[in-house]
């Protein structure tokens, strides 16, 4: 156990940066903003073994090379993600990292991105990281945006592609400054099952076109 927790805290260190921000469909990539809307994600192929390293981050958010000895996940990727009570119906695709070491996102607002280098829903222990743009010029508001509403309680379902459905509660929802953000929870590979959902939030910086924020929020799975 304490040895899957040194390595999820590790890959939570290479990701710090991976869900940093998001930026508004049609803005140019920021070096600073891991989850351009000019992305390839809607078309990239996830690769079959894990990427190459990507170039080092400034510290503390060095990545490490543990993350090349890091199995994809031997269970169901999700493939559908619904909230009843916020409108919530999306299909969810697998993604690894880009060729800039960011974690991919999809454009379609009706694709939500699972981390395919962790926890699946039916693992028995970690977090199951999806994550989504919360809005975009092209399709205004996204589906994700509406996660600011969720209250503890608030019921969610995740179906894998086997056809299996995993229910979660919330737990909590936060919206942390960027820097601020603990994704070594985030990512962790240990501890109960649960569900972690990502998309930015906060106040909208005009000038440069990003979230100053993210969202978190955190479910705990049940059954």
């Amino acid at each position: 156990m304490a040895a899957t927790r040194v390595m999820g805290a590790l890959v939570a260190a290479a990701l710090a940066v991976m869900l940093a921000g998001c930026a508004v469909a049609g803005s140019g990539p920021d070096p600073e903003d891991p989850l351009p809307a000019s992305s390839p994600a809607a078309t990239a192929t996830p690769s079959a073994t894990p990427p190459a390293p990507a170039p080092a981050f400034p510290q503390p958010f060095r990545r490490s090379a543990a993350l090349e000895d890091q199995p994809i996940s031997a269970s169901a990727p999700p493939a559908r993600l619904e909230i009843p009570d916020l409108g919530i119906d999306v299909a969810v695709q697998p993604v690894g990292l880009d060729g800039q070491g960011q974690m991919d996102l999809f454009d379609d607002p009706a694709i939500a991105a699972w981390y395919r280098w962790g926890p699946a829903p039916a693992s028995a222990e970690g977090s199951t990281v999806i994550a989504a743009h919360v809005d975009s010029l092209e399709y205004d508001l996204l589906p994700f945006a509406r996660l600011k509403n969720a209250v503890a309680g608030t019921q969610i379902v995740v179906t894998d592609a086997t056809g299996a459905r995993y229910g979660y509660l919330v737990q909590s929802v936060e919206v942390t400054e960027k820097s601020e953000v603990d994704w070594t929870a985030a990512f962790d590979r240990a501890g109960p099952a649960r569900l972690t959902l990502v998309t930015c939030g906060g106040a909208f910086d005009t000038e440069n076109r990003r979230y100053l924020s993210n969202l978190v929020l955190t479910a705990s799975r049940v059954g």
